[in-house]
Protein backbone atom coordinates (compact mmCIF):
# COMPACT_ATOMS: atom_id res chain seq x y z
CA UNK A 1 0.00 0.00 0.00
CA UNK A 2 3.02 2.57 0.94
CA UNK A 3 3.56 2.08 -3.12
CA UNK A 4 0.07 2.72 -4.22
CA UNK A 5 0.24 5.67 -1.79
CA UNK A 6 4.02 7.05 -3.14
CA UNK A 7 2.30 6.18 -6.64
CA UNK A 8 -0.56 7.88 -5.93
CA UNK A 9 1.22 11.10 -4.45
CA UNK A 10 3.80 11.21 -6.95
CA UNK A 11 1.29 10.79 -9.69
CA UNK A 12 -1.63 12.79 -8.29
CA UNK A 13 -0.20 15.66 -7.10
CA UNK A 14 1.13 16.86 -10.23
CA UNK A 15 -1.32 15.99 -12.12
CA UNK A 16 -3.89 17.76 -9.67
CA UNK A 17 -1.88 20.70 -10.10
CA UNK A 18 -1.69 20.65 -13.60
CA UNK A 19 -5.39 20.02 -13.93
CA UNK A 20 -4.80 23.42 -11.29
CA UNK A 21 -2.98 25.09 -13.89
CA UNK A 22 -5.23 24.24 -16.88
CA UNK A 23 -8.13 25.41 -15.43
CA UNK A 24 -6.57 28.47 -14.16
CA UNK A 25 -4.96 28.96 -17.89
CA UNK A 26 -8.48 28.41 -19.57
CA UNK A 27 -10.09 30.82 -17.41
CA UNK A 28 -7.06 33.34 -17.65
CA UNK A 29 -7.18 33.04 -21.34
CA UNK A 30 -10.69 33.45 -21.90
CA UNK A 31 -10.27 36.68 -19.80
CA UNK A 32 -7.80 37.51 -22.31
CA UNK A 33 -9.87 37.19 -25.17
CA UNK A 34 -12.99 39.59 -23.53
CA UNK A 35 -10.82 41.99 -22.39
CA UNK A 36 -9.39 41.93 -26.18
CA UNK A 37 -12.68 42.63 -27.77
CA UNK A 38 -13.55 45.36 -25.16
CA UNK A 39 -10.02 46.76 -26.26
CA UNK A 40 -11.24 46.78 -30.17
CA UNK A 41 -14.83 48.04 -29.32
CA UNK A 42 -13.61 50.84 -27.40
CA UNK A 43 -10.76 51.28 -30.40
CA UNK A 44 -13.80 51.74 -32.88
CA UNK A 45 -15.28 53.85 -30.57
CA UNK A 46 -12.10 56.17 -30.01
CA UNK A 47 -11.58 56.36 -34.01
CA UNK A 48 -15.41 56.79 -34.30
CA UNK A 49 -15.30 60.04 -32.08
CA UNK A 50 -11.98 61.05 -33.45
CA UNK A 51 -12.89 60.84 -36.82
CA UNK A 52 -16.66 62.93 -35.87
CA UNK A 53 -14.34 65.46 -33.93
CA UNK A 54 -12.27 66.02 -37.33
CA UNK A 55 -15.70 66.07 -39.20
CA UNK A 56 -17.46 69.03 -36.45
CA UNK A 57 -13.51 71.09 -36.80
CA UNK A 58 -14.16 71.02 -40.66
CA UNK A 59 -17.99 71.52 -40.31
CA UNK A 60 -17.26 75.22 -38.43
CA UNK A 61 -14.87 75.73 -40.22
CA UNK A 62 -16.79 75.36 -43.54
CA UNK A 63 -19.44 77.15 -41.80
CA UNK A 64 -17.40 79.51 -41.10
CA UNK A 65 -16.51 80.33 -45.35
CA UNK A 66 -20.15 79.55 -45.81
CA UNK A 67 -21.31 83.05 -44.09
CA UNK A 68 -18.57 85.01 -45.57
CA UNK A 69 -20.21 83.59 -48.85
CA UNK A 70 -23.83 84.03 -47.33
CA UNK A 71 -23.03 87.83 -46.69
CA UNK A 72 -21.29 87.86 -50.42
CA UNK A 73 -24.74 86.56 -51.74
CA UNK A 74 -26.71 88.62 -49.80
CA UNK A 75 -24.84 91.79 -50.95
CA UNK A 76 -25.27 90.57 -54.65
CA UNK A 77 -29.09 90.08 -54.39
CA UNK A 78 -31.65 92.72 -53.93
CA UNK A 79 -33.63 92.78 -51.02
CA UNK A 80 -37.57 92.02 -52.20
CA UNK A 81 -38.21 95.69 -51.41
CA UNK A 82 -35.65 96.85 -54.25
CA UNK A 83 -37.68 94.58 -56.58
CA UNK A 84 -40.20 97.35 -57.24
CA UNK A 85 -37.52 98.80 -59.77
CA UNK A 86 -37.04 95.61 -61.34
CA UNK A 87 -39.83 96.70 -64.30
CA UNK A 88 -38.30 99.80 -64.21
CA UNK A 89 -34.51 98.34 -65.13
CA UNK A 90 -35.96 96.10 -67.70
CA UNK A 91 -37.87 99.20 -69.59
CA UNK A 92 -34.50 100.87 -69.79
CA UNK A 93 -32.98 97.83 -70.96
CA UNK A 94 -35.53 97.41 -73.64
CA UNK A 95 -34.91 101.09 -74.47
CA UNK A 96 -31.27 100.44 -74.95
CA UNK A 97 -31.97 97.45 -77.23
CA UNK A 98 -34.72 99.22 -79.31
CA UNK A 99 -37.19 96.46 -78.10
CA UNK A 100 -40.72 97.62 -77.27
CA UNK A 101 -41.72 96.12 -74.05
CA UNK A 102 -44.56 95.39 -71.29
CA UNK A 103 -43.42 93.66 -68.18
CA UNK A 104 -45.23 92.87 -64.78
CA UNK A 105 -44.41 91.14 -61.64
CA UNK A 106 -46.25 88.41 -60.31
CA UNK A 107 -46.16 86.28 -56.77
CA UNK A 108 -43.30 86.04 -54.87
CA UNK A 109 -42.57 82.50 -53.23
CA UNK A 110 -40.41 82.49 -50.10
CA UNK A 111 -38.00 79.05 -48.93
CA UNK A 112 -38.98 77.61 -46.34
CA UNK A 113 -35.50 77.51 -44.99
CA UNK A 114 -34.53 80.47 -42.30
CA UNK A 115 -32.22 82.18 -45.24
CA UNK A 116 -35.53 83.19 -46.94
CA UNK A 117 -34.40 83.51 -50.54
CA UNK A 118 -37.45 84.62 -52.33
CA UNK A 119 -38.33 84.22 -56.11
CA UNK A 120 -40.99 86.47 -57.63
CA UNK A 121 -42.33 85.93 -60.73
CA UNK A 122 -42.86 88.04 -64.33
CA UNK A 123 -44.04 88.15 -67.18
CA UNK A 124 -42.48 90.35 -70.15
CA UNK A 125 -44.26 90.59 -74.12
CA UNK A 126 -42.51 92.34 -76.35
CA UNK A 127 -41.99 93.53 -80.05
CA UNK A 128 -38.92 94.40 -81.97
CA UNK A 129 -36.10 92.70 -84.30
CA UNK A 130 -34.85 89.69 -84.02
CA UNK A 131 -31.61 90.71 -83.04
CA UNK A 132 -32.84 93.85 -80.47
CA UNK A 133 -34.23 90.55 -78.62
CA UNK A 134 -30.88 88.74 -78.58
CA UNK A 135 -28.99 91.93 -77.23
CA UNK A 136 -32.26 92.26 -74.95
CA UNK A 137 -31.43 88.87 -73.59
CA UNK A 138 -27.78 89.16 -73.23
CA UNK A 139 -28.47 92.32 -71.25
CA UNK A 140 -30.86 91.05 -69.16
CA UNK A 141 -28.72 87.85 -68.66
CA UNK A 142 -25.61 90.05 -67.48
CA UNK A 143 -27.55 92.27 -65.48
CA UNK A 144 -27.63 93.47 -61.55
CA UNK A 145 -30.81 91.10 -61.19
CA UNK A 146 -30.08 87.09 -60.74
CA UNK A 147 -32.83 85.39 -62.78
CA UNK A 148 -34.66 82.04 -64.35
CA UNK A 149 -36.22 81.99 -67.43
CA UNK A 150 -39.01 79.48 -67.29
CA UNK A 151 -40.53 80.38 -70.47
CA UNK A 152 -39.62 82.13 -73.88
CA UNK A 153 -41.52 82.42 -77.14
CA UNK A 154 -40.83 84.05 -80.32
CA UNK A 155 -43.21 84.70 -82.73
CA UNK A 156 -42.68 86.45 -86.30
CA UNK A 157 -45.06 88.97 -87.58
CA UNK A 158 -44.33 90.87 -90.58
CA UNK A 159 -40.45 91.93 -90.59
CA UNK A 160 -40.54 92.16 -86.55
CA UNK A 161 -40.66 88.92 -83.50
CA UNK A 162 -43.54 88.93 -80.90
CA UNK A 163 -41.67 87.86 -77.74
CA UNK A 164 -43.23 86.69 -74.72
CA UNK A 165 -41.33 85.18 -71.90
CA UNK A 166 -41.89 84.49 -68.23
CA UNK A 167 -39.13 83.87 -65.43
CA UNK A 168 -38.37 84.07 -62.02
CA UNK A 169 -35.87 87.31 -60.22
CA UNK A 170 -34.25 86.29 -57.03
CA UNK A 171 -34.44 88.48 -54.07
CA UNK A 172 -33.38 87.95 -50.22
Amino acid sequence: MDFKKRLFINIGIPLAICLILITALFFIGSDIAKKTEQIRELRTELFFRLHLAESLALLTKEAEQARNYTFQLERILPNSDQLVSFPRDLNMIAKQTQVDINSSLGGEEVSEKKSALRRTNFSITGRGSFENFINFLKFLETGQYIINLQTLDFARQDDNFKISLTGQVFSY
